[in-house]
């Protein structure tokens, strides 16, 4: 037991030796890779400090050399003498001073270019401001009539507009106009207009009322910030039914103020349809008297102001309409009044059931008649309405006429362009605006209107008033026999 003792001891004796001896040669070889590792860093900054050093001189060496040839050249190029002999080198010939004129007009015109692009090019891009608006999206989609946001319009003329609209009346030529009425003459007439504006979405409305929010100052009207005002606009420009409007100084004028908005929305379009017509056909305040008049539809928008003036100015009315609308229209003035009952106003009146309405029977038993004004659309035959004119009357057509340029092909579309474009120029050579049709809309017109709303020779009707998100509705009630007077919608 004692030698294994013994043994063991001896043999851990010598691995300890074996494991010292191996630690310090580890520790002598680690020593000498660092020692050797040292010496070549250092080596290698000393090396790199000394390159560094020398690539300092020589970048310094070179800018005193550069800016001793700078020194050289200023002195040169500032010496008179060598000034005058390069302009006369420049200017030895003819040709070379050509070439010098032409090479500043370049360098001039370089330089202005550029700084305007640089200009344009920094201007400040920002959002253009939106308004609502009741504008159609297409011309064949049922439902294409609704509120939309469209941009806020601009000045065309120093003497445009500014007007924030309180209500506007959709009349039966808008559910027209958003099935495309005028489409193609709106198109061709847009098409050389600088203020060109896409037609979709295209706003409805062709009155409003509301206040004035900005004059041109190139305008001659007399209006001012806060002025209410009441205004038109033709088929074949951009709606009013919107928050904001921007019309000429000819077509708007100061509102009746024995009025509101939602009244005063109602007559401007309709009543300068029925004020022309009558004046182009003789009848005005020193002439009407005695006269027998048929208003047919006597309800419609225009077929009221016809019915009012006909009857202050001493004429005999009569009207159609329907039952629900005998109380007003009597108001109004008709005296004699020819109703019908049933939903169906067409199948009543048009020369296809005329033996199986009462029409016939009512107007054998009435004098004959001077004039016939026909306030809707609906396809009654001219020569059965003949038999009831008196001698020398006359059928007088209030709707606006079917325009066969929206059925144009091509080629048609082609030679519409070449005459509207010919049009447009003669306009422009005499100073005047072109005429496209429609009723005649002018401040003159709605300052006529505005003196009879005022001495209470005309009324306004209005039937109902919908907000803008009611459109649908207003349409439908619009185009339906029971429709009274004029439909608003309001902005307030």
């Amino acid at each position: 037991m004692d030698g294994v003792r013994s043994r063991a001891w001896e043999a851990m004796q010598s691995m300890q030796t074996n494991v010292n001896m191996a630690t310090e040669t580890g520790m002598r070889v680690v020593r000498q890779y660092s020692d050797e590792g040292r010496n070549i860093a250092m080596r290698a900054i000393n090396e790199a400090n000394s390159e560094a050093s020398s690539a300092l001189r020589n970048a310094v060496s070179n800018t005193l050399a550069l800016l001793q040839r700078l020194k050289d050249t200023i002195r040169d190029v500032a010496d008179p003498t060598i000034i005058y002999e390069q302009f006369r080198i420049l200017f030895r010939d003819e040709i070379s001073r050509n070439n010098a004129f032409f090479i500043l007009v370049g360098l001039g015109f370089g330089t202005t270019g550029g700084v305007l692009l640089g200009v344009w090019l920094a201007r400040p891009h920002l959002a253009t401001p939106i308004m609502k608006s009741i504008a159609t999206t297409s011309f064949r989609d049922p439902e294409n009539v609704t509120v939309c946001s469209t941009p806020v319009p601009r000045f065309e003329s120093s003497s445009d507009i500014l007007v924030r609209v309180r209500a506007a009346a959709l009349n039966r030529i808008d559910r027209r106009i958003a099935f495309g009425y005028g489409r193609t003459m709106r198109r061709l007439i847009k098409t050389y207009d600088n203020s060109y504006n896409p037609e979709l979405p295209l706003v409805l409305g062709r009155s409003c009322a509301g206040i004035v929010e900005a004059v041109g100052k190139g305008s001659k009207s007399g209006l001012e910030i806060g002025d209410e005002v009441w205004l038109a606009a033709p088929w074949y420009e951009s709606g009013v039914a919107s928050e904001l409007v921007v019309v000429p100084e000819t077509r708007i004028s100061r509102k009746p103020f024995l009025i509101g908005f939602e009244g005063a929305a109602s007559l401007p379009y309709s009543g300068s349809i029925a004020l022309s017509l009558m004046e182009a056909h003789g009848l005005t305040e020193h002439t009407c008297k005695g006269k027998r008049i048929l208003v047919l539809e006597g309800c419609s928008p225009v077929g009221c102001v016809i019915t009012q003036l006909a009857n202050k100015w001493g004429a005999q009315v009569s009207a159609t309409c329907h039952i629900r609308s005998a109380p007003v229209i009597h108001e109004l003035g008709a005296a004699d009044i020819i109703t019908f009952a049933n939903e169906h106003f067409r199948s009543n009146f048009i020369d296809v059931n005329v033996e199986k309405s009462n029409l016939i029977n009512e107007l054998t038993a009435r004098e004959k008649f001077h004039h016939i004004f026909l306030t809707t659309r609906i396809a009654y035959d001219h020569r059965f309405l003949e038999k009831f004119l008196a001698k020398s009357g006359v059928i007088i057509d209030a709707v606006e006429p079917e325009l066969a340029s929206d059925e144009f092909g091509p080629l048609m579309r082609l030679l519409l362009g070449i005459a509207v474009r010919c049009r447009k120029l003669v306009a422009t050579v005499f100073r005047t605006q072109p005429d496209w049709g429609g009723p005649h809309l002018c401040h003159l017109m709605l300052e006529r209107l505005a003196g009879f709303v005022n001495d209470e020779t005309l009324k306004t009707v209005v039937d109902r008033v919908y907000t803008p998100n009611e459109v649908e509705r207003a349409l439908d009630h619009i185009c339906s026999e029971k429709s009274i007077g004029s439909t608003i919608i309001t902005f307030r």
